[in-house]
């Protein structure tokens, strides 16, 4: 390991922040923290038609809802901005008049549909698609020809005759042909950066030490190894985790269901939830123990300790964890973060409780309009529930919660526990069940055979309107 820890996340606004994006940021933020390194955020939008501001923004925002920070990044001051690619034009420009001058790098006039034609070309003789290097081989004069004609050339770069050879934290060593790669873009013929080029750039110049990223970028790697080493810069150490696949076990995709971050936070799921499953797959914790909060993670975690297996996204089992997680979190958070899942009854000065009743039902927060129900107005019961207020020893039950509200105080929760187990005594002691009890009690409150404990429904309806309820039936 180098001294100084300096890695970054990397995302392209093209997009909403996918589950995959999130781990690969997980694990640079729990690598980064727990070496006492530095996070650096930089944003990768030299696609002008793809990349919006406000996926940017969005993208930000959802890293901060899942309570990753950074250290450098567009909206905070650091040394090595800016952090934005789009903004660092100049810095490519020097990076690839250097190699054109020291002739690592050459000008490309070929066009679009000479280049499409090439790749039809070599995939219809079962060759590997690559750049045939035909710009590589002009003369002087033959450039100075395709300039008077008006071509703008991009700059490609000339790849070396040499076996390409770098060591993964993960995969050990990799190698790989020169010809799986032929000479690449560095920058367009409209002057902007290419993907390969501008990482590299960014990442030399901002002092990257590590780069962890997903298993599909290992062969751009071994372009990124040699621009390091033409340019002069030394190579970072790389890890490449395995990708996010779905349960048919292909890359995770819209027809898996939803694929990023917003989406399941609009679902309803916690963000310690997302990070403790993101972290899960592909790494396993020392201890016997699945249910981690963020301060766990960062205490337990340790890179060298993921494994190249596939990871198989799990929505049962990312729901166990939430159901979980939502039992762990603090009444107060699970309140802020329930107002809007719930507007109907957020302003209610019982939400709190309501909350708290139906946390044994809940999955995600989305589920909590459907258990609040039974608070709201009561429903005339159907045939299969008026049962249990018809019967004899229903009514009775009825009366005499009737009875017992009428001369007791209802202070609270404590309170209704009280008169609710005074209801249950009096009947048990004659022979009826616990169901044969507290069913017509919650069938006259209520309407519904289901739903919020008794105490609850009691002090939250408040005493006259549990009252009212109980002398309807």
């Amino acid at each position: 390991m180098q001294n100084s820890i300096r890695v970054r996340f990397a995302p392209s606004p093209t997009g909403k922040l996918h589950l995959g994006s999130a781990r690969t940021a997980l694990f640079n933020w729990l690598f980064a923290r727990g070496q006492d390194g530095t996070l650096i955020l930089r944003i990768e939008d030299t696609d002008p038609e793809r990349s919006k501001r406000s996926l940017e923004d969005s993208i930000l925002d959802d890293l901060r809802w899942l309570g990753l920070d950074w250290d450098e990044g567009p909206d905070t001051c650091g040394a090595h901005g800016p952090y934005r690619q789009r903004e660092r034009a100049e810095t490519y420009r020097v990076h690839s008049q250097r190699l054109l001058g020291e002739g690592k790098a050459y000008p490309c006039y070929c066009t679009l549909e000479e280049l499409e034609e090439k790749k039809r070309q070599a995939m219809a003789a079962g060759r590997t698609p690559i750049y045939d290097g035909t710009c590589r081989r002009l003369s002087e004069e033959e450039r100075r020809g395709r300039e008077l004609q008006g071509l703008k050339p991009a700059i490609r770069f000339r790849v070396p005759d040499h076996e390409i050879f770098f060591e993964d934290l993960l995969h050990g060593s990799m190698r790989f042909s020169p010809d799986v790669i032929g000479d690449f873009i560095i920058v367009r013929s409209d002057g902007s950066a290419g993907f390969n080029f501008s990482v590299v750039v960014d990442d030399a110049t901002m002092g990257i030490s590590h780069v962890i990223r997903g298993e599909d970028h290992l062969t751009n790697t071994a372009r990124h190894v040699l621009l390091f080493e033409a340019l002069g810069y030394a190579v970072p150490l790389y890890l490449h985790h395995s990708l996010l696949l779905g349960p048919d076990g292909s890359k995770m995709s819209k027809r898996h269901g939803a694929t990023a971050v917003p989406d399941y936070r609009e679902m309803g799921y916690l963000p310690q939830t997302l990070i403790n499953y993101l972290a899960l797959l592909s790494w396993s914790p020392p201890a016997e123990k699945e249910v981690l909060d963020k301060d766990e993670l960062l205490r337990l975690f340790d890179i060298g300790d993921l494994s190249p297996s596939p990871a198989v996204f799990d929505k049962a089992k990312l729901d166990w964890l939430n159901s979980k997680h939502l039992h762990m979190a603090p009444l107060s958070e699970l309140v802020r973060a329930a107002g809007r899942f719930a507007p109907e009854w957020s302003d209610n000065p019982h939400f709190p409780l309501m909350v708290e009743s139906v946390l044994d039902n809940l999955v995600t927060l989305s589920d909590l309009p459907r258990y609040l129900a039974p608070f709201g107005p009561a429903e005339v019961p159907t045939e299969q529930v008026a049962h249990w207020v018809r019967s004899e020893s229903g009514r009775a039950v009825v009366e005499k919660a009737i009875d017992i509200l009428e001369n007791r105080d209802l202070g609270g929760l404590e309170d209704a526990k009280q008169i609710i187990a005074e209801i249950k005594r009096d009947f048990m002691e004659k022979g009826l069940k616990a169901r044969e009890v507290l069913m017509p009690v919650r069938v006259a409150l209520t309407g519904k055979d289901k739903g919020p404990p008794l105490p609850y429904l009691l002090v939250v309806l408040g005493l006259e309107e549990s009252i009212s309820r109980l002398r309807e039936l």
